[in-house]
């Protein structure tokens, strides 16, 4: 790969429009309200409109926001797979992009999960004899 495919040093800049910086906001703030970190939520935003793969220097920076906080919350979004690293030949810097299908991706995870959980509970509730006031609890979750 030549330098010139390598992305920009800051794809964005010089920062971030007024209508992409409210939607990374309201995207950030949306996630914080299930307990995502708000930062992990301005990044998820970031990456979605990022022309180009970003650094965590370059996320950081468009950001203002700590490079610690920055790889923190990266680690989480590559862990619920909506990040991914990207790398370039002639290039030892790490870049990250929201992933093709990554809602997708998490939405069939999720799906799996709460597959395993019914599971689990009809165990719970072949266990326990009829009119324990525990099989309330697990009926409800079924």
């Amino acid at each position: 790969m030549k330098n010139s495919d390598l992305p920009a040093t800051n794809p964005l800049s010089p920062a971030l429009t007024p209508e992409l910086s409210k939607f990374v906001e309201n995207l950030a703030r949306y996630f914080e309200s299930y307990g995502i970190p708000r930062i992990g939520g301005q990044i998820l935003g970031l990456l979605l409109v990022a022309k180009e793969p970003l650094s965590a220097e370059d996320i950081s920076a468009i950001l203002k926001v700590s490079r610690a906080s920055v790889s923190t919350n990266l680690r989480m979004l590559l862990q619920v797979g909506w990040a991914e690293k990207a790398s370039f030949l002639g290039d030892r810097t790490t870049y990250y992009v929201f992933p093709e299908n990554g809602f997708e991706k998490t939405l069939a995870i999720e799906v799996q999960a709460i597959s395993t959980l019914k599971r689990f509970v009809d165990l719970g509730l072949n266990a326990l004899p009829p009119g324990d006031e525990a099989r309330d609890r697990l009926e409800a979750m079924a």
